[in-house]
């Protein structure tokens, strides 16, 4: 409770300055946006046969059994997860005017850009381009955490499972945000080249 008051804090107390070339997305890119994130991205799909994947050899739950039915049940309920909490955090977006976008760094400085990351996993902006605490993005991570136990044995609780779900998410978020952030330089790294 008190990262939360903090981070409230820091939103307070931040300019709301748009970032250099910053432009709000119109209403048929946020629409792009959520379909190609929940429905078209390859990597979503990859993820969620990959978590199922660790979720059967670790027989969780394990009254979904060892075979391809708990195989098929746990990459199902992998994948509404994301495409739930997607849903949640791009709706509650785009009824309060926020981005659902992670926003990059303008500054220069490896320390300053991984505070930015930090940050800007719980800022966004609005349509009008001033930053604003993200609760699309909170409410997404939670709704998403607690929805599958609602089809989970009875043994689980939404609240309580769903909570500390929700808490990961967060934590998984900021570490793809990261990867957002540095994506350029790891790729120069890897020797990997920006299509002309």
């Amino acid at each position: 409770m008190r990262q939360l008051a903090l981070i409230l804090f820091i939103a307070a107390s931040v300019s709301g300055q748009t970032p250099t070339g910053y432009t709000p997305l119109t209403s048929s890119e946020r629409w792009e946006h959520y379909v190609h994130k929940t429905f078209l991205s390859p990597g979503l799909y990859f993820a969620s046969l990959g978590e199922a994947g660790g979720l059967q050899l670790s027989k969780d739950p394990p009254e979904w059994g060892k075979g391809f039915t708990g195989y098929e049940k746990r990459a199902v309920t992998v994948y509404a997860t994301y495409a739930f909490q997607y849903t949640v955090q791009d709706a509650t977006a785009a009824a309060f005017g926020y981005d659902p976008r992670y926003i990059h760094c303008d500054c220069k400085g490896t320390g300053r850009r991984l505070a930015h990351v930090v940050l800007w996993s719980f800022l966004t902006k609005n349509n009008e381009g001033n930053t604003r605490f993200n609760a699309p993005f909170i409410a997404g991570a939670y709704a998403g955490g607690m929805l599958p136990y609602l089809w989970y044995p009875g043994r689980y609780s939404p609240f309580k499972d769903g909570l500390r779900d929700g808490n990961q998410e967060l934590g998984i978020t900021v570490g793809t945000n990261l990867f957002r952030e540095f994506a350029p330089e790891l790729r120069r790294f890897f020797g990997f080249r920006s299509a002309p």
